[in-house]
């Protein structure tokens, strides 16, 4: 049994042993810390930790004709960096104060992030400024045919975008930066960021037959002359497609802002079809002449005519009383072409209007196609009201402004149809540019006929419905068309307007073809644009451009 001195002196070992053991636990930590902040340490996590981030990643390009960028175009300034005070009191500068607080809120300790700047902001230690490309700049040409990128911008989704999806992304390119950071995750003061950029692999990509100035020509223009439509412009020489738009536009890059745009701003109107109206004329003085009609022959305009008890009216209700076939044509005579094709027959009509590449899909690329024109069946035109109606573009018939430019060509190109072409090759830093296979194209009007044609479209310009069309200081020629819709808007008719043509008209360089859509409700001019656009094109080409 231990002795009462005994008890005491055990207790007193054993607060001796729990003392000694609690001051070597602290040593031990205070040991800890400083191993943790010694360089030594630092030097072992600078060569085993980094974080890294990706500040650009580009797909490949997409060119106009001379190789102008029209994506990956601009610079912009952005910022790398792993959060401290230091960084953030110079982003703090750089950045407007919704972005900033923006930043601020979403920032993960000892996470890089990337932030876009307004201006440059001074070197912190721990962040690297770059003046790197974005995919899309503010102004972004023609992008119902550029299309746009899905959420992640990885993929395509319209356009050529989509159409050129796996190789643009076989040709991404990317800038990464990579930060030394200690066992704690923090960035080792001092230390360099490493920089890997392979951004010139997306300089590889698609070249467009566009044509970047004329097409900003279009897309500065229009919107002073309709609201909702389309222009294509294209060479009657070749095919090329030089400029596309349509209207209300969108940008690429907020595509989520249009999307419930309450006038379609993503719809490409280029593509879609519609009531074409008077400009189906051309087609109608097109097989009439290839079948032996002649141009002199006359017909007296009484302003009205029954058809099958159809009452059909001319633009002109008094009437434009005698007239020749190129008279009716300038003055867009519908009673002329109704009597025109009502001796002509249907079957005639509907070969020319295959002939001028109506009844063709017209692609312009996998995701860039143009349906057939909706044209009535010949035993829909037995009946000759609904005969009456197609001589002048009415009844059941729909067709792109695609479809109209390419017919224009034909009268533009002396006869010949052109098949559409939209890519001119590809451009890739081991092979240089590759030429796209050029298809060529086919006669299929008579120079007797194109000759007369081209004289009844000159009129149209110089004496008849599309004065207002007629150029400063070029000759043009062309064809009007209003048609009626069936439907309506807060009241009111919708009326698609077109104008349709080229100039100079002794020597096509340019077919430009314009839709308004629903003209008289937005009060559009399709002459006018046809007008100022020949204008701007003109002194472009005279400036050399």
């Amino acid at each position: 049994m231990l002795t009462a001195w005994a008890v005491i002196s055990l207790k007193r070992r054993v607060r001796i042993v729990f003392f000694a053991t609690v001051l070597v636990f602290v040593l031990v930590l205070v040991r800890i810390g400083t191993l943790v902040n010694s360089t030594e340490v630092q030097s072992v996590g600078l060569d085993q930790g980094t974080r890294s981030v990706t500040v650009v990643s580009l797909r490949g390009t997409i060119y106009d004709r001379n190789h102008i960028p029209l994506v990956n175009a601009d610079n912009e300034y952005s910022a790398a960096f792993l959060p401290s005070s230091g960084v953030l009191k110079q982003l703090r500068t750089a950045m407007n104060t919704v972005e900033y607080n923006q930043l601020i809120e979403r920032l993960e300790r000892n996470t890089p992030a990337v932030v876009q700047l307004q201006r440059p902001a001074a070197i912190a230690d721990g962040m690297r400024v770059f003046f790197a490309p974005v995919r899309y700049t503010d102004y972004c040409p023609c992008p119902h045919i550029l299309g746009h990128l899905d959420g992640s911008m990885q993929y395509g989704v319209t356009g050529i975008e989509k159409a050129f999806d796996s190789f643009l992304n076989q040709h991404t390119g990317q800038i990464k930066a990579t930060f030394s950071v200690n066992g704690l995750g923090d960035y080792v003061e001092g230390s360099p960021i490493q920089v890997t950029n392979t951004l010139n692999n997306s300089t590889s990509g698609v070249v467009l037959t566009i044509d970047k100035e004329i097409q900003q020509i279009v897309d500065d223009t229009a919107p002073e002359f309709l609201e909702k439509g389309a222009v294509v412009i294209i060479d009657p020489r070749s095919g090329e497609v030089l400029a596309g738009s349509s209207f209300p536009s969108f940008h690429p890059g907020q595509v989520a802002d249009s999307m419930d745009d309450a006038d379609g701003a993503l719809l490409n109107r280029m593509l879609s079809l519609y009531d074409c109206g008077s400009v189906f004329k051309i087609v109608t003085a097109v097989a009439a002449l290839e079948n032996g009609f002649s141009i002199a022959q006359t017909y007296d305009c009484a302003g009205g005519m029954t058809v099958q008890n159809t009452v059909f009216h001319c633009h002109q209700r008094l009437g434009h009383q005698t007239l020749t076939m190129d008279e009716a044509f300038a003055k867009s005579c519908n009673l002329y072409f109704i009597q025109l094709a009502a001796q002509l027959g249907a079957e005639k009509l509907l070969e020319t209007a295959e002939k001028l590449g109506l009844t063709d899909a017209i692609e312009l690329a996998d995701s860039l196609i143009a349906p057939r024109a909706v044209l009535p069946t010949k035993t829909e035109l037995v009946a000759p009201a609904a005969l009456a109606n197609l001589s002048f573009g009415q009844g059941k018939l729909l067709v792109s402004p695609l479809h109209i430019a390419r017919m224009t060509a034909v009268m533009a190109a002396n006869g010949t149809l052109q098949n559409l072409q939209l890519i001119s090759g590809t451009l890739t830093n081991e092979d240089g540019f590759t030429q796209a296979e050029k298809r060529g194209g086919e006669t299929v009007i008579t120079a007797a006929t194109i000759s007369a044609l081209r004289r009844m479209m000159e009129l149209v310009v110089t004496d008849g419905t599309g004065t207002r069309a007629q150029p400063d200081n070029i000759t043009a020629a062309g064809k009007t068309g209003t048609a009626q819709t069936g439907q309506y808007n807060n009241g009111q008719p919708v009326v698609q307007s077109w104008f349709t043509g080229y100039f100079p008209a002794d020597n096509p360089q340019y077919v430009v073809t314009i839709l308004a859509e629903d003209a008289e409700t937005t009060d559009a001019d399709a002459t006018g644009l046809f007008c100022e656009i020949s204008n701007k094109l003109t002194e472009l080409k005279r400036n050399g451009g």
